[in-house]
């Protein structure tokens, strides 16, 4: 017998006999003959090396080394019935919950058409909306703490476990202050927009919207200045709104700036952003795949 050949019954056997002093007692406990869990315990005895038990005149007592192999035998047997436990309670959870990771930007449009059209196909089905950065969500999908997660921008095609699908795109707006003389303009040059402080969020949490800003601005001012980050767009709202600077929105946002701001179309006009959903195909559940039906079904209206 190989070492990869010692399963659990091997270990539940030896604990039982261990804890009961008694071949005979261990088999009643178990539920089994007496020769074929002898016939176990030496087989175990003789793939580990050493002796295990030993017979006083009335019981058998454990050795030395299997009072060692008692205790991790044990620990395995815990172990693997908490596996067990966190297995079929993740299972049931699976068919009623559903954790969605997502950007501010998408949450304002495209996750509330969503979770209508999800709801429709799963009324039972508990949601957990988390809003994070992109980079947040890829780590939290990697970890199993998400199941399906949707935002604006590129996610890495490093990601080789991800499945990754553009639902739609958005085109990028200049906000500018009240007060600002571009608020006079009916497009933005772009030549003009990158000679201003322009007001960003993070560059190491959102990567890709600043590498996508980057290069539409530098071939106009290759120095042009960020002159303020902040962690959220809330925040960047607000920067712009007190005329600290101006920054470049997903036309989106035009729905939750309202008139704090004025939103101005750009010339040239920049590529636009796409809004993706993204999951782990060795994690898909039917209902992180009724969420897909439900995006596409956005997507075609």
């Amino acid at each position: 017998m190989g070492i990869a050949n010692i399963d659990l019954r091997h270990l539940r056997y030896f604990v039982a006999v261990a804890e009961q002093e008694s071949i005979s007692r261990a088999a009643k406990r178990l539920h089994v003959s007496q020769p074929p869990l002898s016939r176990q315990i030496r087989d175990l005895e003789t793939e580990v090396g050493v002796a295990l038990l030993e017979r006083d005149s009335r019981r058998l007592i454990l050795t030395g080394p299997g009072e060692v192999f008692l205790s991790e035998a044990r620990a395995v047997l815990q172990r693997f019935d908490d596996a067990l436990n966190l297995t079929r309670e993740f299972a049931k959870r699976d068919g009623i919950r559903i954790r969605v990771g997502h950007s501010s930007g998408s949450s304002i449009d495209a996750l509330p058409k969503i979770l209508r059209g999800f709801q429709k196909l799963h009324p039972e089905a508990k949601v957990e909306l988390r809003a994070m950065t992109t980079l947040e969500m890829v780590k939290l999908t990697n970890r199993g703490e998400l199941d399906i997660c949707l935002t604006i921008g590129q996610v890495s095609q490093d990601q080789k476990e991800f499945v990754i699908e553009e639902i739609g795109t958005y085109g990028l707006l200049a906000g500018v202050p009240q007060e600002h003389r571009f608020a006079q303009l009916e497009k933005i040059p772009l030549t003009e927009l990158a000679q201003q402080p322009i007001i960003s969020v993070n560059r190491s949490a959102y990567q890709w919207y600043n590498a996508y800003i980057s290069q539409l601005l530098t071939p106009y001012n290759a120095s042009f200045n960020v002159a303020e980050e902040h962690d959220r767009a809330e925040g960047v709202v607000a920067a712009v709104e007190a005329g600290r600077g101006v920054a470049l929105f997903y036309e989106v946002w035009a729905k939750a700036i309202g008139e704090r701001l004025i939103l101005r179309e750009l010339t040239p006009t920049p590529p636009r952003a796409p809004l993706v959903l993204f999951f782990r195909q060795d994690r898909r559940t039917s209902l992180i795949s009724s969420f897909l039906r439900a995006a596409h079904a956005v997507r075609a209206t």
